[in-house]
C-alpha cells in the first residue's frame, strides 16, 4: 500500500477548524474569567462595559451585514469577492475589532485582571490568525494586496500591510 501525503485541502481546512475552536476557547475564557472573578465595582464601570459590549457587537454585525455570502467562520475564503466596502473601508478585520471592543467591554465590567489577560490573549491570537488569514487572501484576490497597503488592520492606517 502506498504512502499519500494528506489533501492539502484537507489539512487546510483542518487547520482552519483548529483556528476557529482555539477562537471559541478564548471566548469562553474571557467569559469565564469575567464570572469567576469579578470584582465589586462602580457602577459607572458596570455602564462603561455595557457601552463597549454593545459598541464592539454593533461593529461585528455591521461587518458581518457588509460581508454578505463572503461571510465565513473559517480565516481562509469561501471565494465569494473581496469586500472592502462598509466597516472594511477602514479596516481589515472589523470583525476581529468588534470581537475584542466586546471583550474590553467584558473586562472593563467585571473589572477582573484575568479578563483583561484573557482579551490580551485574544488580541495576540488574532494577531497571528489575520497572518495566516491573509496570506489566503493575497493568494486568492489579486487586488487585496494593495487593499491592505491603503487599510489599516485593527485600527484606520495602522498596521498597512507592506509588499
Amino acid at each position: 500500500m502506498a504512502d499519500h501525503p494528506a489533501h492539502p485541502d484537507r489539512s487546510r481546512k483542518l487547520r482552519d477548524w483548529m483556528l476557529v475552536g482555539l477562537q471559541a476557547l478564548l471566548f469562553l475564557a474571557v467569559a469565564l474569567t469575567a464570572l469567576l472573578t469579578a470584582e465589586s465595582l462602580h457602577p459607572m464601570l458596570l455602564w462603561a462595559g455595557l457601552v463597549l459590549i454593545l459598541a464592539g457587537s454593533g461593529l461585528l454585525v455591521w461587518a458581518g451585514v457588509d460581508l454578505g455570502s463572503a461571510l465565513t467562520p473559517l480565516p481562509t475564503s469561501n471565494g465569494q469577492g473581496l469586500v472592502a466596502k462598509g466597516a472594511f473601508r477602514y479596516v481589515r478585520h472589523p470583525i476581529y475589532v468588534g470581537v475584542l471592543i466586546a471583550c474590553m467591554g467584558v473586562a472593563v465590567g467585571s473589572g477582573s485582571l484575568w479578563t483583561y489577560l484573557t482579551t490580551a490573549v485574544t488580541y495576540v491570537f488574532f494577531e497571528f490568525k489575520t497572518r495566516y488569514e491573509e496570506a489566503s487572501l493575497v493568494g486568492t484576490y489579486a487586488g487585496y494586496a494593495e487593499y491592505a497597503g491603503r487599510t489599516g488592520k485593527f485600527v484606520p492606517g495602522v498596521q498597512k500591510l507592506r509588499a
